[in-house]
């Protein structure tokens, strides 16, 4: 089994959650920091900054809006969702909260076997900014995209009643279930030890780091953004934007008050799903990692204005979706 670290995880599990959109994320011009992608090899143990992501990312939302229709019949908003999923300007999400849950297709209802492989890992604001340095990027890049096997993990999507729209029954992740499947598969079979919240809003877990230190982590994810680009039957593209804040907690007394948390951020996934047929989906997902401002740490502060609303991390996946007879 690959060994991923908290961040890893910490990514994976961003796309679950919700609040008011955020105010000091905004379309500023880009930071004069050199964009880096590594190119060359090299093996190295993964961290769970992959798992967290891969977490966070099952959960994208689905909502259904109406489409703006151009003159040729195609839709604006459409276009817009997918090309930014290969755009290269990386800027911060133009979007607010569209939907009171994630609204998933009907072909998605049932059981799954996921793969989700790591085909490139971008710094777009530089080695500066992107957490741990250079080696940090080096030993992500070497362990998720160069040296790294593909997470296979489990997921289940259920039909609910609670929450629609329009008072229907609809198709949602079941998110406990497939948070815990990521982090067993990523982590261990006893990594999950509690997940007190799972709701469409908010999605918090406890988590034991397999390297049998002392403290816990408290993870906690809070949507903040959430679009749908309803394409055909067979293709639709989806985003989300959660705040993410990972907290240390002590093992002999986890109902302690919470420390300073160890990282706030800011997470967009964006996924363009394709339903192959009726037992298998391929989806094509990147996710854009914001630096948040801080008003007691001056070091973090300065980064998110040298950051000038651009993401410091981008990481692009291959997911295939196979169901479970």
């Amino acid at each position: 089994m690959k060994a991923f670290s908290v961040c890893t995880i910490l990514l994976s599990l961003r796309v679950a959650v919700v609040s008011s959109y955020n105010p000091f994320i905004s379309n500023r011009a880009p930071v004069a920091l050199p964009s880096l992608r590594q190119n060359d090899g090299g093996i190295i143990t993964s961290t769970r900054r992959t798992a967290l992501t891969h977490i966070a990312a099952l959960t994208t939302t689905l909502s259904m809006p109406n489409p703006a229709i151009s003159v040729d019949g195609t839709s604006q908003l459409q276009l817009s969702l997918e090309a930014r999923s290969v755009e290269n300007s990386l800027s911060a999400p133009p979007y607010g909260m569209e939907a009171t849950d994630i609204f998933y297709p009907p072909s998605f209802l049932g059981n799954w076997k996921v793969l989700s492989r790591t085909v490139d890992i971008i710094a777009p604001c530089g080695y500066e900014l992107f957490t741990g340095g250079k080696a940090g990027f080096d030993n992500a890049y070497k362990a998720e995209v160069t040296g790294g096997d593909a997470l296979e993990y489990k997921a289940r999507f259920v039909s609910r009643s609670e929450g629609s729209d329009s008072g229907e029954n609809y198709i949602a992740a079941d998110r406990e279930y497939n948070a815990r499947e990521i982090a067993k598969a990523a982590m261990g079979s006893y990594s999950v030890i509690d997940t007190p919240v799972a709701t469409p809003n908010r999605y918090s877990c406890l988590l034991a780091p397999p390297d049998g230190t002392s403290n816990l982590i408290s993870v906690d994810i809070l949507a903040i953004g959430r679009k749908t680009d309803p394409i055909s039957p067979d293709k639709f593209v989806c985003a989300e934007f959660v705040r993410q804040i990972v907290s240390p907690v002590q093992r002999s007394n986890p109902n302690a008050p919470p420390t300073s948390p160890l990282s706030v951020k800011e997470i967009e996934t964006l996924s363009v799903y394709n339903v192959l047929n009726e037992d298998k989906i391929e989806c094509r997902q990147r996710t854009a990692t914001y630096l948040v401002p801080s008003q007691t740490d001056p070091v973090a502060l300065r980064k998110w204005q040298l950051s000038q609303g651009q993401p410091v991390d981008v990481r692009y996946y291959d997911v295939t979706y196979t169901r479970i007879i």
